[in-house]
């Protein structure tokens, strides 16, 4: 049985084939297509020609893409999205009031404010009018037209109670195919923040939906049938239907994926790597085999959120800056940045470009590697992901037991990765802690928790 790896980058679909026992059989590199789904056919078809392998025998695929960051930067097919507001405060800043002029023209001018919400203790602060989200969308019959929504409830991370009746409400009004984002799914604590996270997930679902449309299809028409997972931004893996339904969890998944395939070639659990692509160069930290996490300042595209994702340096790269010093000087204060203050960490190169920028880049403190495979360390990464599950929600403690809120959290994110596919034997905690918050009455607390596992594919054959 194998798992096949790919990485759908900005210039080339790379893919990988990896047998029972991790080891690599075959890789293939072919130009990215603006579908997505034609480069990863052109990747398929050279595998299973080349290699002879019977695709029955292919028991789960892996896929990082970078298409939403692209979809993103470039303000290509956003959705036009309808934000909903739940609580006390009216007449706020509006919605996406941070970001620039091409984002905000994809969010409609006017968005609807209702009572509702909930305290940080999570009780009620009213009831909902829904005459008022009738009256809303009954002015926007026959006008511009609504492509994904968003609502954002009041401390909905400690009680979501009011997102959900009202996409339940909405949903009766719009009807199946208009995607609704949750605020409480996608972002934590801090409402502007993750309205704004919730916003760019609404924006980003046309562009996904778009990319991924016929992708099924085409794996049958290959005779593939093992489940299809994508990668996403902290390295873990998610379903076909998850990743549709949060396209912004896969913006950052070309690096995750280039961190987790650089300790797989090298067998390192902590380094820099630079991944080194057609138009950029990622500088990031390979932290016990996962990317570090950015925690705090997250911004995307400029706009404040509060999501996970690695911390990055990138910087702009073309072939002709190789010999550039200039060029070199910003990337050696890059890894600077990640060094620690005394031992310093292997420098990792890989990417495309990563043996001939590792050649021109001088750094006397700790070795430089360019692994065998470098240049298909994303893919590898997608192959080699784990499945997760991540819990980061507020409670409110009455009687206050943090022990109690940790362990009920920590059940709770297994449970979520063994449903996501991850063998029982293998799932351990990667990441669990409370925080107090420090704004608010004590008994309020924050739990975040993480825990990882691998792939179980016994119904696919074993692996």
């Amino acid at each position: 049985m194998y798992r096949l790896g790919i990485d759908v980058g900005e210039t080339n679909t790379d893919a990988v084939l990896l047998d029972r026992h991790s080891q690599i059989v075959q890789t293939v590199k072919k130009p990215t297509s603006p579908d997505i789904v034609s480069g990863i056919c052109a990747v398929l078809e050279e595998i299973i020609e080349r290699n002879q392998t019977d695709p029955k025998d292919i028991a789960a695929v892996m896929i990082g893409t970078t298409h939403c960051l692209q979809a993103l930067r470039k303000k290509e097919n956003l959705a036009s999205v309808c934000v909903i507001r739940i609580g006390s405060g009216k007449n706020a800043a509006p919605p996406l009031f941070e970001g620039n002029d091409s984002l905000r023209r994809c969010v409609l001018p006017d968005h609807l404010e209702i009572d509702g919400g909930h305290e940080v203790t999570g009780k009620p602060l009213g009831m909902m009018d829904y005459s008022h989200i009738d009256q809303f969308f009954s002015r926007w019959r026959g006008k511009e037209t609504i492509e994904a929504v968003v609502i954002t409830g009041t401390f909905s991370p400690m009680n979501p109670e009011h997102e959900t009746m009202a996409a339940s409400y909405v949903r009766n009004i719009v009807g199946t195919d208009i995607p609704i984002t949750l605020s409480h799914e996608i972002g934590s604590i801090g409402f502007i923040e993750r309205e704004n996270a919730s916003i760019i997930n609404a924006l980003l679902s046309k562009a996904m939906d778009r990319a991924l449309h016929g992708l099924q299809f085409m794996f049958q028409h290959f005779g593939i049938h093992g489940d299809i997972y994508f990668t996403q931004n902290d390295g873990s893996l998610m379903s076909y239907e998850y990743a549709l339904r949060y396209p912004i969890r896969t913006l950052w998944s070309g690096i995750t994926n280039s961190l987790l395939g650089s300790s797989f070639l090298t067998g390192l659990k902590n380094g820099v790597v630079v991944d080194v692509g057609g138009s950029s160069v990622h500088v990031a930290l390979l932290e016990n085999g996962f990317p570090k996490e950015k925690r705090r300042n997250q911004l995307i595209d400029g706009v404040r959120v509060n999501v996970p994702m690695p911390d990055i340096v990138s910087l702009p790269f073309q072939q002709e800056q190789l010999g550039s010093e200039e060029f070199l000087e910003k990337l050696y204060q890059a890894v600077q940045r990640f060094q620690p203050r005394y031992e310093p960490l292997p420098v990792i190169f890989v990417g495309g470009g990563g043996q001939k920028l590792a050649e021109r880049f001088h750094y006397p403190w700790a070795d430089v590697i360019v692994p065998d495979y470098h240049q298909y360390a994303n893919a590898i990464g997608a192959c080699i992901a784990p499945v997760s599950g991540y819990i980061d929600r507020m409670v409110w403690m009455d009687p206050f037991n943090p022990n109690e809120a940790l362990h009920s959290a920590i059940d709770e994110a297994t449970h979520m990765a063994i449903s996501a596919g991850a063998n029982p034997k293998t799932v351990a905690i990667q990441d669990a802690k409370t925080i107090p918050l420090a704004y608010v009455p004590s008994k309020a607390l924050r739990v975040r928790v993480k825990v990882i596992g691998t792939l179980s594919l016994s119904s696919k054959g074993g692996m």
